[in-house]
């Protein structure tokens, strides 16, 4: 892992793609002609920048956010010593979705911090997450599937990635995210590089998500 992306790693909720790029539903800064359109990304973890005056959310209620298809994983089902096992699945976790069951991306961020992924800090920015464009026409076209998504996760760790001390790894991987349709349709997957720092009080200690960065 370069230089560089060590120092992407820490960044929370952070536009990770060039300045100016929108969302797949919006439209180009500055009358630019119409780019590629993007997958959006799940919400908390970028692309989208915070707001210059961020609004506070409003209150959700935690009782109605439901687990999707097949349920999520949870810490206990992986050993928590291991960051690469413990990245796996709060990833995994995060972008798990169920269009009967949620109203958007936004209840999988919530989720993830409810089962124990992430520290304190980091779970409760995932909380107060909002969605900045709404649910979207990809969302849209996935709930007319009534969708739900299975996640794939490749290790993709770079030569240089800063070595795991006792109390602070890194991990990066390559995700798809595959929607299906509970009618028989499959739509195509959305891809991401992630980069994922996590923490521990000291060794020994279980491993928690402190940050992650999509690209």
């Amino acid at each position: 892992m370069t230089t560089r992306t060590a120092r992407v790693l820490p960044l929370v909720l952070a536009a990770v793609l060039a300045a100016g790029c929108t969302s797949s539903d919006g439209d180009p800064a500055g009358g630019a002609p119409p780019a590629e359109p993007k997958s959006p990304a799940p919400t908390g973890v970028g692309p989208y920048p915070d707001p210059v005056s961020p609004t506070p959310a409003p209150a959700r209620s935690h009782a109605r956010i439901q687990q999707p298809k097949g349920g999520i994983p949870l810490p206990a089902s992986v050993d928590q010593t291991d960051a690469g096992a413990v990245s796996r699945g709060g990833l995994t976790a995060l972008m798990t979705y169920d269009t009967t069951t949620d109203d958007s991306r936004t209840e999988a961020s919530i989720r993830t911090a409810d089962a124990g992924w992430c520290t304190a800090a980091y779970g409760a920015q995932l909380r107060a997450a909002t969605t900045h464009a709404g649910a979207g026409a990809t969302w849209a076209s996935w709930a007319q599937h009534r969708a739900y998504t299975t996640v794939s996760l490749t290790a993709a760790d770079e030569a240089g990635r800063p070595a795991d001390t006792p109390t602070t790894a890194y991990r990066q991987w390559i995700v798809a995210v595959t929607p299906h349709g509970r009618d028989g349709w499959k739509g195509p997957a959305e891809q991401y590089t992630a980069f994922v720092e996590l923490v521990r009080a000291q060794a020994g200690a279980p491993w928690r998500l402190n940050s992650l960065s999509l690209q």
